[in-house]
C-alpha cells in the first residue's frame, strides 16, 4: 500500500515544477523582449531598404548616360545645319545633372549601346535638313514631318526607357515648340494652312529600342531575375547545410514535424565544420547552377546563346554566394540568418541596378552597390544573355567580383573559426566550455533539488 502512496504523491510535485519551469521560461523577459525587439527591428529596417531605394527612381536620377547623335546631313543648308543647331539646343536644354550628355558618331552610338555603356540616345537622323527644308518650301502636297528618334537600350532595363523619356521629352518639346515658332516667323507668304500647323510641329520624336531584345527576356529583366535565382540558392543552400552539417555531428538536434533525433556527438571543430560546409556548397553549385539553367532555357524559352559560359559563371555565382553565406553563419552564429538576409537580399536588391539603374536610386545605395555581390551579378548575366560578352560590357569585372567575394569569405572564415578554436570560452563541446560546463551543471543540480 506504501508504495502506490509514493508514487501518486510524486506525479502532483513534478507536475508542480513543470509548471513553475514553463511560467518562469514565459514570464521572464529574457525570453520574449529580444525576439519581440528583431521582429521590430526588421520591420522598421526593411521597409526603409527595400522602398528608399525604389519608390522615387525620376527624383533621384543623376548622370543617366545618353548619347546624342546627328547623322551626316544628305544636303548642305545655306546657312548652317539646322540638325547641328537642333542638337546644340538639345545639349543646352538637358539636366546635367541627371543626364550625362555624349556626342557620339552613329557607329560609336551602335557600339556603346551594344555593349550597355549607353542607356540611350537622340538621333538625328541623315535626312532631317532636307525634310525641313522641304517642309519650309511650302511646295504642294501632304507636308512630310522631320523625325528625331530616341534610341533606347531594353538590355540596361525596363524602366531605364521610362526615366529617360521623363527626362528628354520636356526637352524636345521646348525646342520643337522654338524650332517652330522661328519657322512661322519665316514662313513664305500665302502658305496654307496645313503648311503653318506643320512649321508649328516641325519633328516628331520617335521612340524605340535601337536593337530590340528577342522574346522571353522579360523586357529586359530576364537577367536580373536569374541572378536572382542563383543568388537565392547559394543563400538557401547554405541556410540548408549549416544546421544540416551541425545535425549530423550531434552538435544540433534534427527535428521533423514531432520527430526529433539526436545524433552522438562528433567533436569537429569550428574549422572542420566550416570547411566541411563550404566543401558541400562547392560541390552542389554545378548541379544547382545546370538545373536552374535547364529550367530557364529548354524549358521555358529564356535565350542563351553562350550557354557554357553562362554555366561556369552560374556555378561560380553558387559557390561564392554559398561560401560567403556560410562564413557569415560561422562568424555570427545566431544572428547570422539577419546579417545574410540584409546582404545578400535587403540591400542587394535596391542596388543590383536590375530594375532601377544606379543613377536612379539614393546615394547611399550607389555606395553599397561596390561591395554588394548582386550588383556584379546581374552585369555579368546581362553581358552573357544580352551583349554576347562584348568588351565593357561587364563581364570581366563581374568574374573579378565574384572571385573576390569567394577568396574574401574563405580568408575571413579561416582567421576568424581559427582564433574560435583556439578560445576555450568558445568551445562547442559542453564539456570543453567552462562557462557552459558550469550553467549545465547548475541546471542539473537545480533538476535534482526539485526531483
Amino acid at each position: 500500500m506504501g508504495q502506490p502512496t509514493t508514487t501518486a504523491g510524486a506525479a502532483p510535485g513534478e507536475h508542480r515544477a513543470r509548471l513553475r519551469v514553463l511560467r518562469d521560461f514565459v514570464t521572464h523577459p529574457g525570453t520574449w523582449l529580444l525576439p519581440i525587439l528583431v521582429v521590430l527591428g526588421v520591420a522598421l529596417t526593411v521597409p526603409a531598404v527595400y522602398l528608399g531605394g525604389t519608390i522615387n527612381p525620376p527624383g533621384n536620377v543623376r548622370n543617366l548616360p545618353v548619347g546624342l547623335v546627328v547623322e551626316p546631313q544628305t544636303v548642305p543648308v545655306p546657312g548652317g545645319s539646322p540638325a547641328a543647331a537642333l542638337a546644340d539646343q538639345i545639349a543646352a536644354g538637358v539636366d546635367a545633372h541627371a543626364i550625362a550628355l555624349q556626342r557620339v558618331d552613329p557607329d560609336e552610338e551602335a557600339r556603346l549601346l551594344g555593349n550597355g555603356s549607353l542607356y540611350g540616345a537622340v538621333r538625328i537622323p541623315a535626312d532631317f535638313d532636307a525634310q525641313l527644308a522641304a517642309l519650309r518650301s511650302a511646295e504642294p502636297g501632304a507636308p512630310v514631318h522631320p523625325v528625331v528618334h530616341l534610341d533606347t537600350n531594353p538590355a540596361t532595363g525596363a524602366m531605364v526607357a521610362g526615366l529617360i523619356g521623363g527626362q528628354l521629352s520636356p526637352v524636345l518639346t521646348r525646342v520643337g515648340s522654338e524650332l517652330g515658332h522661328r519657322l512661322l516667323e519665316a514662313a513664305p507668304p500665302g502658305s496654307t494652312t496645313a503648311a503653318l500647323s506643320a512649321l508649328a510641329a516641325p519633328f516628331t520624336v520617335v521612340s524605340a529600342p535601337l536593337e530590340p531584345l528577342p522574346a522571353n527576356t522579360g523586357m529586359g529583366t530576364s537577367a536580373f531575375y536569374y541572378a536572382v535565382v542563383l543568388v537565392l540558392l547559394g543563400l538557401v543552400g547554405a541556410s540548408a547545410i549549416h544546421p544540416l552539417i551541425d545535425a549530423s555531428s550531434g552538435f544540433l538536434p534534427t527535428e521533423i514535424g514531432p520527430i526529433v533525433r539526436r545524433r552522438p556527438y562528433l567533436h569537429l571543430t569550428r574549422l572542420q565544420s566550416l570547411v566541411s560546409k563550404w566543401l558541400i556548397i562547392v560541390v552542389a553549385a554545378p548541379i544547382a547552377a545546370a538545373l536552374a539553367q535547364l529550367v530557364a532555357g529548354p524549358v521555358l524559352g529564356m535565350p542563351i546563346d553562350r550557354p557554357l559560359a553562362l554555366w561556369l559563371f552560374a556555378t561560380s555565382t553558387v559557390a561564392a554566394v554559398g561560401v560567403g553565406a556560410l562564413t557569415v553563419f560561422a562568424c555570427f552564429g545566431a544572428l547570422g540568418p539577419l546579417i545574410n538576409m540584409f546582404f545578400f537580399v535587403a540591400l542587394a536588391m535596391p542596388s543590383s541596378a536590375g530594375t532601377i539603374p544606379l543613377e536612379a536610386v539614393p546615394g547611399f545605395y550607389r555606395t553599397v552597390a561596390r561591395v554588394e555581390p548582386m550588383r556584379p551579378v546581374v552585369a555579368g548575366l546581362r553581358s552573357l544573355l544580352y551583349f554576347d560578352s562584348a568588351p565593357g560590357s561587364g563581364l570581366t569585372g563581374a568574374w573579378w567580383a565574384v572571385g573576390g567575394l569567394a577568396a574574401a569569405s574563405v580568408l575571413i572564415g579561416l582567421v576568424t573559426v581559427r582564433a574560435f578554436d583556439r578560445m576555450a570560452a568558445s568551445a562547442r563541446h559542453p564539456e570543453m566550455n567552462p562557462a557552459r560546463a558550469g550553467s549545465a551543471a547548475k541546471h542539473r543540480a537545480g533538476g535534482r533539488v526539485a526531483a
